[in-house]
């Protein structure tokens, strides 16, 4: 049987850089050698599109990106790499995995970037992508949808220096303790919770960091729930549900949390749960990813009140992380579904849309 060549993008311009190179290091590590050829290629903070040489890439646990040996590449119009030098031309892409976290990779631009090159690729499509990279919009659809959310607004930089004294009102309004966040970011990069109004102002200051609109949203004493989906909207599966529990030197499930602390963070598979309310969160993790229109694979996370049990969309990760540590490849195993089994559905998955979406009219009849 011919290997599929599966070429796998990773690292991008984004505050997630490095949290992608551990999920594509792990990726890679699972992708079957009997099934596909991997074609790796590192995206660096500047954008170029750099074909790396998977046995020379790879050092244990980590992806160490070769600069100096590297060869700058492009997409050509038959979903081939070409040099952008000289050099031989790189033979055809069948599908493409893009492992990147943050925008310009899970918000909507490489998605598009890749139908436009009539590529097969995994994960949500352009319109999902892009919704769920924004919170204020995934949240004014999920409310819409009639999944709860935590009570938020959301302002510009230039709103906030313009009418601070009506936004600290607003925030007061709100009741504190809320949470500051980049509106348009993940992996809590740039979150902050705050007290009281006192901390508001470094809290905006550190969010306007990473973007330009910012949402502020109340916070709520919960348990952090989440879902794993995999599939389309009429034949998607959902994981048994996780549970975040942070440990007491921080806050909350900050980036410090998740990433630097190795005990920052203990993860419980499955939550512990009532069957009520296990049937709850997976019914409202389903209805999330039909109603922001995913595909794929997606991990929805909820906060879990714990004085009323309700449950509260918190957002929607379109390309969620496949680190050793990340809960959506943990959530499938513990649900009965390897790792290199999920790696195979989501590439089928990939080639369905595509086979679907190039038998469309593309002419008026």
């Amino acid at each position: 049987m011919k290997k599929l060549r599966v070429l796998v993008l990773f690292g991008g311009r984004s505050a997630e850089h490095e949290i992608s190179l551990i999920s594509a290091a792990n990726v890679l590590r699972h992708l079957d050698p009997k099934k596909y050829e991997a074609v790796p290629v590192y995206i660096d903070r500047r954008g170029r599109w750099l074909l790396q040489d998977r046995a020379r890439l790879m050092h244990g646990h980590e992806l160490k990106p070769a600069l100096a040996d590297s060869r700058e590449v492009l997409l050509d119009t038959e979903r081939a790499l070409v040099p952008t030098r000289s050099g031989a031309r790189n033979s055809s892409i069948d599908v493409v995995f893009p492992v990147l976290h943050g925008p310009f990779g899970e918000d909507g631009t490489v998605q598009g970037l890749l139908e436009l090159a009539d590529l097969p690729y995994v994960g949500c499509g352009v319109l999902a992508s892009a919704v769920g990279m924004d919170k204020e919009i995934s949240y004014r659809l999920a409310a819409g949808a009639g999944i709860p959310v935590p009570a938020f607004f959301t302002l510009t930089r230039g709103r906030w220096k313009k009418e601070t004294a009506r936004v600290n009102a607003q925030a007061a309004r709100l009741g504190y303790p809320v949470f500051v966040k980049p509106a348009r970011l993940g992996s809590s990069v740039g979150i902050s919770k705050v007290a009281g109004k006192g901390g508001l102002a470094r809290a905006m200051e550190v969010a306007f960091l990473y973007d330009d609109k910012v949402i502020v949203e109340k916070g709520i004493q919960a348990r952090e729930i989440e879902c794993a989906v995999l599939g389309d909207a009429e034949d998607a599966q959902v994981s048994l549900p996780g549970e975040v529990v942070t440990s007491q030197k921080h806050d909350f499930y900050s980036y410090s949390a998740k990433y630097l602390d190795p005990q920052g963070a203990a993860l419980k598979i499955p939550a512990a749960l009532t069957k009520a309310q296990t049937k709850t969160v997976q019914d409202l993790a389903l209805r999330a990813f039909k109603t922001l229109d995913c595909y794929g694979l997606s991990r929805v996370d909820f906060l879990m009140d714990k004085r009323t049990g309700r449950f509260y969309f918190g957002e929607v990760n379109t390309l969620p992380g496949f680190t050793p540590h990340s809960l959506y490849p943990q959530l499938f195993q513990a649900s009965g579904l390897s790792f290199p089994k999920l790696l195979d559905r989501l590439v089928q998955l990939a080639r369905d849309r595509h086979q679907r979406r190039r038998s469309l009219r593309v002419k008026p009849q």
